[in-house]
């Protein structure tokens, strides 16, 4: 009797082994399959994949590898792309920082742009008019206090700007975007006044009441604040350079200083 019991005993034994060790194997290989099932794509995620919590982002649990110099825009910057080998038609740094003045305007000049700006992975956009220095490749925008994308500024610097021509025609395009990092400056400060003296065209405003510019700087440093956006990176899409011999696209990126 205790002979069958003993041999039953590690028959059992050994089957639970085999079987539980395949059954570990299955789930694992599951465990793999679903895994792979809700990777993060390009095209968006799987049906199964899991609610994102706000303030999760995809490397947060995943390895998110990028080849940026497969994408579209390399493509359009340096690649080769259309009648242009890799490297060819890309303007001269300095050139483009001309071209960039001409678009914006320069000092004393401001165009209407669309601000970028984001918290908490939600993402804001909102018109306002900026001015630019091409001397120091510097946007200064006035804004009035308390407003949601000056809260975003003050918790994520990071923004992107962007300005487009009304469009004419096609073969006609002209745009640019810009990307830096914004700081917001207060009437208190000099460099407030500095930039409405020298930069910003604040005498508009002085115009439209029939005051003083004065007194117009006055106003404006005490209701508003303006924002300073230190740009890394402007990229310029102009119909126009390839007249010249160029890429539509251009790019100037900021150079260690």
């Amino acid at each position: 009797m205790k002979k069958i019991f003993f041999t039953t005993f590690i028959f059992s034994l050994a089957t639970a082994l085999m079987f539980g060790s395949s059954a570990g194997a299955v789930e694992k290989q599951t465990e793999k399959a679903e895994a792979q099932q809700i990777d993060a794509a390009a095209i968006g995620l799987s049906a199964n994949h899991p609610e994102i919590p706000q303030g999760v982002t995809c490397n947060d649990c995943h390895e998110v590898k990028l080849d940026a110099a497969t994408t579209a825009t390399q493509a359009w910057l340096n690649g080769a792309y259309l009648k242009y080998a890799a490297g060819q038609g890309i303007m001269p740094q300095e050139q483009i920082k001309v071209e960039i003045e001409k678009v914006m305007g320069g000092k004393k000049q401001k165009r209407t742009c669309v601000l970028g700006t984001s918290l908490n992975n939600v993402p804001l956009t909102t018109t306002a008019d900026f001015a630019f220095d091409p001397a120091t490749m510097t946007i200064y925008g006035l804004h009035e206090k308390g407003t949601t994308k000056l809260f975003h500024i003050q918790q994520n610097p990071k923004v992107s700007l962007n300005w487009h021509e009304d469009f004419k025609s096609w073969g006609t395009v002209l745009c640019a975007q810009f990307i830096g990092t914004a700081e917001l400056i207060d009437g208190t400060k000099p460099e407030f006044e500095k930039v409405l003296v020298d930069i910003y065209p604040y005498e508009e405003l002085a115009t439209a009441m029939k005051i003083e510019p004065q007194q117009a700087r006055e106003m404006v440093k005490k209701g508003m604040l303006l924002s300073k956006i230190t740009c890394n990176q402007i990229t310029v899409n102009s119909s126009a350079f390839e007249k010249g011999g160029m890429r539509k696209y251009q790019r100037w990126e900021q150079t260690e200083k």
